[in-house]
């Protein structure tokens, strides 16, 4: 029976070292270390004493640069929630005639939670913001008023990091009182915000994580974003 016991106390105490690495850093000194993290430029090891620190992973020799990417790779998981607000940047107001015009700028604030209790990085975040033309119906869909993308070194674990979108610019036109518009629209036209589309795409290209205001959002949300906008996509009823 001990000698049973020896022998599994001897295995499991192979199998603990069996994530060891021997690292080996630029001025030639070694390090036996587990990775339990890869993001962004950094790496966190964790010693046979237990004790864990972050380190650049360039202060390795190229053999264990490659080491750390391969792991990050295979090892790396995903987990994401987004949410956003709006905020109006200003506003200008003129007016002609019997008409006032408005057109007011905007942008989206998207905020990514990263779910995981370990860092990520190397992210790539495209996104599509959408306007509703509204002829005073209110019916309209919405369509792309601009895109864009935006690259994200790291998120620590359980944190939020938060990104602005490119402008998007809505118009109003509203008439003086006893005029109308010859088709029989409303006197009063304007546009609205008409949803927000993100994807996440990890440093192969791999898209990682996809949300949107409405999920028929995300059929004309593809493609490479453009940072002017494409107002070619459309979809349906926003949110």
């Amino acid at each position: 029976m001990k000698t049973h016991i020896l022998a599994t106390l001897c295995l499991l105490a192979v199998v603990s070292t069996l994530p060891a690495h021997e690292f080996t850093d630029l001025q030639g000194r070694k390090l036996d270390a587990e990775i339990i993290s890869a993001a962004g430029g950094q790496v966190m090891l964790k010693r046979a004493d237990g004790r864990t620190f972050n380190v650049a992973a360039a202060s390795f020799i190229a053999a264990d640069q490659k080491f750390i990417s391969d792991w990050a790779d295979a090892n790396t998981k995903y987990g994401f929630e987004v949410t956003y607000t709006k905020k109006k940047l200003n506003q200008t107001r003129i007016k002609r005639n019997s008409v006032t015009y408005e057109d007011e700028t905007w942008i989206y604030k998207i905020n990514i939670r990263n779910r995981q209790p370990t860092a990520v990085g190397d992210l790539r975040v495209d996104y599509w913001c959408f306007r509703r033309e509204d002829g005073g119906k209110g019916k309209s869909g919405a369509r792309i008023e601009t895109s864009g993308s935006s690259k994200l070194a790291m998120v620590a674990g359980s944190a939020t990091t938060t990104l602005d979108t490119t402008e998007i610019i809505l118009h109003k036109q509203e008439l003086d009182g006893g005029f109308y518009w010859a088709n029989g629209d409303s006197a009063i036209q304007s546009d609205g915000m008409g949803g927000l589309a993100v994807r996440i795409f990890d440093k192969n290209d791999r898209e990682v994580y996809k949300w949107a205001t409405k999920d028929d959002l995300l059929v004309a949300a593809v493609g490479k974003p453009q940072s002017n906008g494409s107002k070619s996509g459309s979809a349906g009823s926003p949110k």
